[in-house]
């Protein structure tokens, strides 16, 4: 009976050690910063920072690739983290903004023109085109076969709705609708005017789809001054106003997030609007919409951005909203020291969820944040 207690307690030690190594979690963050020795070929570094469960454990170099390349005398575009917005895809690929496909598993390129990503479907990743010479057409990008071919199919529709198209050439824009086999049909002569950033360039038009047969889009007027979100009936040919915003430029190319059947988030640089199709109002968002539990402040205050996590708040911070990539329990931001109207920027600050703690991680310049993979 003497060895019952001390048995006792070493198998629940054993149980108690065996339990506490199967909570280990693993993360890895994907970052990419930029090569100061390459500027004229924008070199990015893509770089994978190993945490386990939350604490920073080193980094290492996954690949590089130019971000400009010669062709003859001439300079173009090549991969591009810098632009648009970044995804990960299955937990290993990287879909940059202008489209170009990136295995961060096998560290390859695997797609390297650009695109316009409207779905990643299975192993597809799919791309629209509308180009006054090379016409309107769907395409996809096979991940398991790692080939790109058209979709020859004219009925074929990657996402709710149909063929529709902002005419730039004229000022305001035309809204058409194209249906299939038959003539072009003006849904509006007064589609506004379109996003105008600080470079003077002119952005798509982002639609938020409601069903097929019916949209929201942004009415921008000459200024840029001002948006009236629009609700278009295409059976109809009735558009309405949901509601109407104070904006200033951005140069980012504005975009909407799904919430649900009946609201988006339209993003605008650092404002976010909440567009309610049911209530038919706009209104400014104080906070994103919550991701894995964690929201940020939209507005940029003197203190920075208030971050929550469950609705209650966990730090205030200097960061841009695009540089907070969150997964359960864990969350990234890249830190800005702002003098002024200078801001520069001061490593990577991490959520830690057991500690309750942000803990820093020192990181050069940083391009981009792409977000978590877990391992």
């Amino acid at each position: 009976m003497r060895f019952k207690v001390p048995f006792v307690l070493f198998v629940f030690t054993l149980w108690f050690n065996a339990e506490l190594f199967s909570q280990n979690v693993n993360h890895s963050l994907i970052v990419i910063h930029y090569d100061p020795a390459s500027k004229g070929e924008f070199k990015q570094l893509v770089f994978s920072y190993h945490f386990l469960n939350g604490h920073f454990q080193g980094r290492e170099e996954l690949m590089s690739f130019k971000g400009r390349i010669k062709e003859g005398k001439l300079e173009k575009d090549y991969i591009r983290t810098d632009i648009g917005t970044n995804q990960l895809y299955k937990n290993r690929y990287l879909i940059t903004g202008i489209g170009n496909i990136i295995d961060l598993k096998e560290k390859k390129i695997l797609y390297d023109q650009k695109g316009n990503v409207v779905r990643c479907s299975n192993d597809s990743v799919i791309y629209y085109t509308n180009d006054a010479f090379k016409g309107k057409f769907y395409s996809y990008y096979n991940l398991a076969t790692k080939t790109y071919s058209e979709i020859k199919s004219l009925t074929f529709k990657a996402v709710a709705g149909q063929d529709i198209e902002f005419d730039r050439s004229a000022q305001p824009y035309k809204l058409n609708f194209y249906p299939v086999d038959k003539p072009k049909v003006v849904l509006s002569t007064d589609a506004g005017y379109g996003q105008t950033n600080t470079e003077s360039k002119k952005p798509d038009v982002s639609v938020w789809w409601l069903d097929k047969n019916s949209f929201v889009y942004p009415n921008f007027n000459k200024d840029n001054t001002e948006i009236t979100f629009m609700k278009v009936s295409i059976d109809s040919k009735a558009s309405t106003p949901v509601g109407k915003v104070a904006i200033k430029q951005q140069n980012e190319q504005a975009s909407f997030t799904k919430i649900s059947k009946t609201q988006a988030q339209y993003n605008f640089g650092d404002k976010k609007f909440l567009v309610d199709v049911e209530k038919n109002t706009v209104t400014e968002m104080l906070f994103t919409n919550p991701e894995n539990g964690f929201s940020a402040e939209c507005k940029n205050n003197p203190y920075g951005h208030i971050i929550k996590l469950n609705g209650k708040e966990i730090s205030k911070h200097h960061f841009q909203l695009k540089n907070i990539k969150t997964e359960q329990n864990i969350a990234a931001i890249v830190k800005e020291l702002v003098i002024g109207t200078e801001s520069y920027q001061q490593g990577l600050a991490i959520w830690n969820n057991s500690t309750q703690k942000w803990e820093n991680v020192d990181a050069e310049e940083v391009i981009a944040l792409i977000g978590w993979i877990r391992d």
